[in-house]
């Protein structure tokens, strides 16, 4: 581009550009090139690549085509403001929010449709900002209530496997050796990573054991985290221990317990002492608290 015209990339990328500047930057025989690229930023799902990489590649190939034409971008700093504002481009089309949920705590998420994500401590959800209403998918590590709205497809991504619905109000618990999904409202597909699939509606549950989807029937309205309060029937300590962790922020130190026994039982997580008696004493474990570290041996 002839010098005169250096500031109009940058300002054209950046919606700084006037009327008449526009009609002039629109003139210039480079206009089309940039405008293709940019327009062809909505047609295409983020790829896994190095974005400066790309953008070499790209202008590189833009002034290849420009036979025996110089394309000049003086002064330096409007090149540089060009560049950043088409890696500012790519980054808004393709990037991905993330919320991450500190122990002890609970968030409300508000997706771009409406549909809403409670987030239990210490779990993660991940989904595209763009493009949404074509592919409302998440990904959740660890627990979540989702209330979604009447739409397109609605997906879940785990670890263990993923939950598709329409529109409805359902539980989805994936940790480590744990997979839960309890629908509350309308129903829900559930498929693991074996492809066994379990169709549920309201009322009903599903859990992975020993590689094997198991369907129950629930009577509660909603999952009892949202209440405050954990449940456990015959689970390892060790789950029970690990979500006292994530509800309280402390560190459990096991080394002189057995984590493998089954426990049947509950707490609340508004009272740390509370919670640990009920857990602790009748597993017949001493406990000291340093901190936020607490120390676990039997009687």
């Amino acid at each position: 581009m002839a010098e005169d015209k250096n500031p109009y990339l940058a300002k054209w990328l950046n919606d700084d550009l006037t009327p008449q500047e526009l009609e002039q930057f629109k003139k210039s025989e480079e206009f089309d090139d940039y405008d293709k690229i940019v327009k062809g930023l909505e047609y295409f799902d983020a790829p896994s690549f190095d974005e400066e990489a790309s953008l070499a590649v790209t202008l590189q190939k833009l002034q290849d085509q420009k036979k025996g034409k110089v394309i000049r971008l003086k002064p330096f700093i409007y090149a540089i403001s060009a560049a950043a504002s088409i890696l500012l481009i790519i980054g808004l089309f393709f990037n991905k929010v993330s919320h991450t949920v500190d122990l002890g705590t609970q968030l409300s998420v508000i997706l771009p449709d409406g549909s809403t994500a409670d987030l239990n401590a210490g779990s993660t959800l991940t989904y595209n900002r763009f493009f949404w209403s074509q592919n409302r998918e998440v990904q959740l590590d660890g627990e979540a209530l989702f209330k979604v709205e009447t739409g397109n497809n609605f997906t879940v991504i785990t670890d263990s496997g993923k939950i598709e619905v329409l529109g409805t109000v359902f539980n989805v618990k994936s940790r480590k050796t744990i997979f839960e999904v309890a629908c509350y409202e309308g129903k829900v597909s559930v498929e693991t990573n074996s492809n066994q699939q379990q169709i549920i509606k309201k009322g009903e549950a599903v859990s992975l054991k020993d590689n094997k989807l198991h369907k129950t029937n629930i009577s509660r309205s909603g999952p009892l985290w949202k209440n405050g309060e954990s449940l456990f029937i015959s689970i390892p300590l060790k789950e029970v221990l690990d979500e006292l962790e994530r509800q309280y922020n402390i560190t459990f130190i096991r080394t002189n317990i057995d984590e493998n026994k089954l426990f049947s039982g509950g707490f609340l997580y508004n009272n740390l002492d509370l919670a640990l008696e009920s857990v602790l004493v009748p597993m017949n474990i001493e406990y000291v608290i340093n901190g936020l570290s607490v120390k676990l041996s039997y009687k």
